[in-house]
Parts: structure tokens; C-alpha cells; sequence
């Protein structure tokens, strides 16, 4: 999640020209729900972004975990991920929340806070701008996230 605070910054200099914007707008509705048209697609893409830099810890996560149970000599360790399924050259087909409930308790709240924002994350990334809440709170909560994954 190397790029997460760079996101952020860029996000912020942005809202920043949005709140400059607005503010010379006056009280034109036309003008102002324009606007938010545009920060409500800006929200959307940051939230985006920032997700996938989760995925990829996700990801991170999971492959160190499938190394490290599969190269044990104890098969009590290892059984469950000696599979082809999760071989390096096959991992990308593993599904997200398949990777995610190997590296999270999935009877976590941090493991239904994840997936309640992947659907969030697959309507944005899919065309549909929805309202995405708090960019500040989410990166938070990335991190927080983060702090949850175990290998």
C-alpha cells in the first residue's frame, strides 16, 4: 500500500480545487450540480485506486501464505494448500474474497468492512458512481485492514 498516501494527496489537492471552484459558483444550481458531479467521479475513482492498492497486500498476503503452508514438510500444516489452484502460475484465478478469507477471519467485522466496500469498489470500477462515503475514513480503514491480514 506504497502508493496509498500519494492517492491521497493528489485527492486532497483536488478537493481543494473543487472547494476553489465552488465557492466562485455563487448559489447557481446548475453550476453547483455540476460540480458535484465531478467530485462525486473523483470520489469514485480514488476509492477505486485506493482499493486496488488493498487487493494487491491482498494479494501479497496470500501468496506468502500458500508459500510458506505449502513448503512445510508438515503435511498438517501444509494440507488445504498444496493445490494447483494456488500455485503461483494459477493464483491469479483465485477470486478476491476467496484470497481474503485465507488471510482474514472471515467471521471478523474488519472481513464483512472489506467486502461490504468490494461491492462498492466492483460498482464504481464498473460504471456506477455511487456514493463511496469519507475518503479520509477509508484510508483509515485500508489500514486498519492491513493491520488485520496474516499470512
Amino acid at each position: 500500500m506504497r502508493e496509498v498516501a500519494q492517492i491521497k494527496a493528489a485527492y486532497d489537492w483536488m478537493m481543494r480545487a473543487y472547494q476553489a471552484e465552488a465557492s466562485k459558483t455563487g448559489t447557481s444550481a446548475t453550476a453547483i450540480a455540476r460540480l458535484e458531479k465531478y467530485r462525486d467521479a473523483l470520489e469514485a475513482g480514488v476509492f477505486v485506486t485506493q482499493f486496488a492498492q488493498f487487493e494487491s497486500e491482498v494479494n501479497n498476503h496470500f501468496e506468502r501464505a500458500c508459500n510458506a503452508r505449502r513448503d512445510s514438510p508438515d503435511w498438517n500444516r501444509r494440507r488445504g494448500w498444496d493445490i494447483p489452484a494456488y500455485q503461483s502460475d494459477r493464483a491469479y484465478r483465485v477470486t478476491f474474497d476467496t484470497k481474503l478469507a485465507l488471510v482474514l477471519d472471515r467471521r471478523s467485522s474488519f472481513y464483512k468492512n472489506v467486502m461490504r466496500a468490494y461491492v462498492l469498489r466492483n460498482q464504481c470500477a464498473h460504471g456506477k458512481i455511487v456514493p463511496v462515503g469519507s475518503i479520509d475514513q477509508f484510508v483509515n480503514d485500508l489500514f486498519t485492514w492491513q493491520g488485520q491480514l496474516r499470512t
